[in-house]
């Protein structure tokens, strides 16, 4: 499968709020239409995401820091377990997810959420500063997804964890053409194969790493050792 001939699009693409974003903030947030238009389009259940996205927070502890990105428009904050008194924070490269992420917040009366503009390729955050990265639908969504995923370890702190998810090339032929008409509108990048992912995230240090997938989707979960040197 051919990679688009500008690998870094698709972040432009994203950050000037394409309309497919307002879809998949509504979609995914949805317990009944969103649901059934998720298991149409990924193939999956949408449950499948959210439970993930709770586990991780649960095993991460109610003082964890937390790095979400990207956030979209505040997709995962409804799985942000009662109690929760660590630090949120939701960044994504588009103003306006954040900004849909910020009234996410507020409906959910998460007052403690920061919400951030960044860029998961160059994360303006200290070495070993979280104790949990979630970065579902994402990967697909990067210009250069072991780069970020090197950004991610990076931030990471030693024990802590990455749990994700990501359209990859390998998910099977009903969602190539998914994956090729994403790429004609900008919205994925080269993205990679199970192989790939298993590959960047040795790479760049992380251990118990878990690779399944679900209908179109990998999920993805991996751990940062201890006493490793930063990646």
């Amino acid at each position: 499968m051919t990679t688009p001939s500008d690998p870094g699009r698709a972040s432009s693409t994203w950050r000037a709020d394409h309309p497919w974003a307002v879809i998949y903030d509504r979609v995914s947030g949805s317990d009944r239409l969103g649901a059934l238009l998720w298991r149409v389009g990924a193939g999956s259940s949408l449950s499948v995401l959210h439970g993930r996205a709770r586990d991780a927070l649960v095993h991460a502890g109610t003082d964890a820091t937390v790095l979400d990105i990207p956030c979209g428009g505040g997709v995962v904050l409804r799985d942000v377990p009662r109690g929760f008194a660590g630090r949120y924070v939701a960044a994504d490269i588009s103003p306006a997810m954040l900004r849909r992420t910020a009234e996410e917040a507020e409906h959910l009366a998460l007052s403690h959420v920061e919400i951030t503009e960044a860029d998961v390729q160059a994360l303006a955050f200290d070495h070993g500063t979280f104790d949990l990265v979630v970065a579902f639908t994402s990967l697909h969504c990067f210009p250069d997804p072991a780069l970020a995923l090197r950004e991610i370890a990076r931030v990471l702190r030693p024990g802590g964890r990455l749990s994700g998810s990501a359209f990859l090339n390998d998910a099977g032929p009903r969602f190539t053409p998914v994956i090729l008409a994403g790429r004609a509108l900008g919205l994925l990048g080269p993205s990679g194969t199970r192989k790939d992912l298993a590959r960047w995230l040795a790479d760049v240090g992380l251990v118990d790493v878990e690779i399944t997938q679900a209908g179109g989707l990998t999920y993805f979960g991996a751990r940062k050792p201890e006493r490793a040197p930063d990646a």
